[in-house]
């Protein structure tokens, strides 16, 4: 059991200083970063279909989701080309195109799986670029790591918090069907402290957000990463694994802890855009 939980702590923290280490070190890092993490979580995502007998093209899959991932990031890199964005939409339809050579019985189906590793893993990723440079308030187009930072740390904070509080009081079952071990109490602890993580990083991380914003922010990361939590452990259950992978020895495979920021990022983007695009 020792032996366990120390193979996980030290997992855990090479994890953390990986992220942050990236973060920190600039965007060109944190680019090459998480695009091994994008083509990894596609690898363990299409796996996994593949392993149950859905058809998917795996590698086909990978190299699009990785370029998708590459074309946004540089986007928001390279503000003055923010057009590069707009390649993501040929290189989907290039599955298409690639799908005429094969010889699949129902190739549309194998379309369907395969694009949706792209949108449910690498557009998700990429988008996190636009966090750290967020181009959409004026005159704040520099990268800002304490912006991402701040992100993870209510990914982190809500969920550890969740488990904390679930494994401590936890009686009342949030989504069985999904999640068993999930409970109403941890969800709440998670959302309260990640609340009170939002309003400690609006007063000392220098962001251009007020502490409203990371308050608010503090609210939806518990709502979207849950869902984004048990959007994947439906997929998993779907294909009867614990895990999606073990390159992170005793927390599983990098989509498993990516899972609620895939979720999180749009809903995110999607406040801030609304509020300081409309409203301000």
């Amino acid at each position: 059991m020792f032996k366990k939980v120390l193979t996980r702590a030290i997992s855990g923290a090479v994890f953390l200083a990986i992220v942050i280490g990236s973060i920190f070190l600039g965007e060109y890092a944190y680019s090459a970063v998480f695009l091994f993490v994008t083509t990894v979580s596609l690898f363990e995502f299409y796996r996994a279909l593949a392993q149950n007998g859905y058809s998917v093209k795996k590698i086909a899959g990978i190299v699009v989701g990785a370029l998708v991932y590459c074309a946004i990031s540089a986007a928001c890199i390279l503000p003055q080309h923010s057009v590069l964005a707009l390649l993501a939409l040929p290189l989907l339809f290039f599955l298409f195109l690639y799908q005429l050579w094969q010889h699949d019985e129902h190739p549309f189906e194998v379309l369907a799986y395969t694009i949706l590793g792209v949108i449910y893993i690498a557009v998700p990723l990429a988008l996190t670029h636009l966090l750290a440079k967020p181009s959409f308030i004026a005159g704040h187009t520099e990268y800002m790591p304490f912006v991402l930072l701040g992100v993870m740390v209510l990914q982190w904070t809500s969920d550890t918090f969740a488990y904390l509080t679930g494994i401590s009081i936890g009686r009342h079952p949030l989504f069985a069907r999904h999640s068993p071990k999930k409970s109403w109490e941890g969800f709440c602890g998670g959302m309260a402290f990640s609340i009170l993580a939002g309003y400690l990083i609006g007063k000392f991380f220098d962001t251009p957000f007020d502490i409203a914003d990371w308050m608010i922010m503090g609210a939806m990361v518990p709502i979207t990463g849950t869902l984004g939590d048990l959007t994947e452990s439906m997929f998993k259950r779907s294909m009867g694994l614990k895990d999606t992978g073990k390159i992170m020895p005793g927390h599983g495979g990098l989509l498993d802890r990516f899972d609620s920021l895939l979720m999180s990022t749009p809903f995110l983007l999607g406040y801030l855009l609304l509020k300081y695009t409309l409203f301000i």
